[in-house]
This record gives structure tokens, sequence and C-alpha cells, in this order.
């Protein structure tokens, strides 16, 4: 029977609720595309809305005869232009009550996510983005869907050694999922293989940090190409594969808005990328081609 006590029923007005004084912030992806492409370019874009990259083509070698006249090397060169012309921003409006009223920094936490938000739209949107460009390269092996194989790796590594594209500067970018492939395959994980200190790497962080010397980046940013469940796509490029412009980097502006009542803050950036096309080493050639990337279909 009831003896008529204090207890949480009868007394539950006088238990307080307690919010944490932390704020849980979301997990964002990795962003590390931007920094393995081609910069360069954006210390020439200070004004303008195209830049025009020119080629320079070799020279062609002739064999001189005597008594007759040489034949001089000449050739009409192309140029690539990038128009700068992607503007992509992130705003809020915070109400003066709510800011009153909230125990929490509202407008300062996410004014400090404004730049992840540029940033990860740049590299990973699939319209907008970098992450739209490795299902137009024109070398692509593997099959999307299934892990790579030794071979499809070794298929990419090919490609580019043929048109002798630079071993320094060559990158891997992907998923997951790849680097999950590659911890499957002895060549990377075993000190037979890679040595012992990165066989431990491998076994004990889960992470291969070179593959065929090239640097293993990971993000689940890559997945969002092709954008269906189990497949995605893997940049085996060189640095000089890809432009990316970025004219205005991520920045924010603050502004009153009188009848909203609140303040609005915006963050924006300018930029747009390209596919480089590059010269060939043949001689006297104009036909630039896009063998400084390859795309890995993946899981």
């Amino acid at each position: 029977m009831a003896i008529n006590t204090f207890n949480v029923t009868s007394g539950a007005n006088f238990i307080q609720e307690t919010w944490s004084a932390e704020i849980e912030d979301a997990v964002q992806a990795e962003t590390n595309l931007s920094d393995l492409v081609d910069r360069r370019y954006e210390k020439e874009m200070k004004f303008g809305d195209i830049i025009r990259i020119n080629d320079d083509a070799n020279l062609a070698v002739r064999m001189k005869a005597t008594d007759t006249t040489a034949t001089l090397s000449n050739a009409t060169e192309t140029q690539q232009s990038i128009t700068i012309n992607l503007h992509a921003y992130c705003a809020f409006l915070v109400e003066d009550v709510f800011e009153l009223q909230a125990k929490y920094e509202i407008r300062s936490h996410k004014t400090e996510k404004i730049s992840y938000a540029l940033v990860s739209f740049i590299e990973g949107d699939l319209t907008s983005g970098l992450a739209s460009l490795p299902s137009s390269f024109s070398q692509t092996y593997g099959t999307l869907g299934v892990d790579p194989t030794q071979d499809d790796l070794l298929a990419c590594v090919n490609a580019l050694d043929t048109a002798d594209v630079p071993q320094d500067g060559r990158f891997w970018y992907g998923g997951p999922s790849f680097q999950t492939a590659l911890l499957k395959m002895a060549v990377f994980t075993s000190a037979d293989y890679v040595g012992a200190d990165a066989a431990a790497t491998a076994q004990k962080k889960g992470r291969v940090g070179r593959v065929y010397g090239a640097p293993v980046h990971i993000s689940t940013l890559a997945n969002n190409n092709p954008g269906s469940a189990g497949q995605s796509y893997v940049w085996y490029c060189h640095k000089r594969g890809v432009a990316l412009i970025v004219q205005q980097a991520p920045k924010i502006h603050t502004d009153y808005t009188i009848l909203e009542t609140g303040w609005t803050v915006l963050g924006n950036t300018i930029y747009n990328f390209a596919e480089r096309l590059i010269l060939p080493k043949t001689a006297a050639s104009v036909t630039p081609n896009d063998n400084f990337n390859s795309a890995l279909a993946a899981a």
C-alpha cells in the first residue's frame, strides 16, 4: 500500500531538467581534394572572368641534308579557357527574440560552419563540384559496384606512365570502400611487400598510405559520383590534371535585416574548375588531351 512519500511523481515539479552546455556538432566529411589539384592560376585572377592558358608545343627535329635549306619548325598552338562563373553561397537569419532567449550562441556556431559547407560543396557537389569530373575522364578502368583489383590499379598507373606524366604530383582519391579494398590486398599490407612500418600502419590503423608511389586520400565526398549506393569513382591523377580557381575564398558577410528583426549571415565563394587538356610529348603536336587523369570505377 502507498505510504505517502515525496517521490518522483508527487515532486515532479521540483525535478530540474539540465541542458548540456556543449553542443554536439554534426559530422563533417574530410575535405582534401581542393588541395590536391592545380590552384596556381588563382593568383592571376584578381580581376576578370576568364583565364586563357596557352599551350607550348615541343619542337620537331629534322635531319639536315647537304646543300639544302633547313625546314623551320612551327606550330599553331591552342589554348584552354576557364570561365569563373560559379557563385555558391550559404545563408541564414537569426531573429532577435531567438538570440535573446536561447542559451546557446547559435549565430556564432552556425557562422563557423559556413566555410566547411562551401568547401565541401566545391569538392563534393555532383553538379557544380569537383566530384562531377571523374565520370567524364576518358581513361576509366574497373567496374562500378565492384572492388578494384590489382590489375585495375596497375591499368591506371600504366595509363599515366604511357603518357609520360611525372611521378611527383600523382595521387589517389576515393571513398572509404576504396581504402577497404586496398586493405584486402597483401601487396599493400604485408611486410614482405611494403616493409614493417607500412604494414603496421595498415594492420593497426586500417590505413594504406601509398599505392605504387602515390599517396592515398580518402573522403566520403568521393561517393557522390555517381550517387548510387555501392558505386563510386576513384581518382588516379596528377596535380596538373585538374585546375581549380577559387577567385573568392569563402567570405562571411553580416547585416541586420530590419523587417525580419534579426541578423542575416551569408558566406559566399566564386570559383570554377576544369579538367586540363595538356599537349603530349609528340613533336609539334597541337592536339592536347586529358591523359594526366584516370578514373577507377569501383564499389
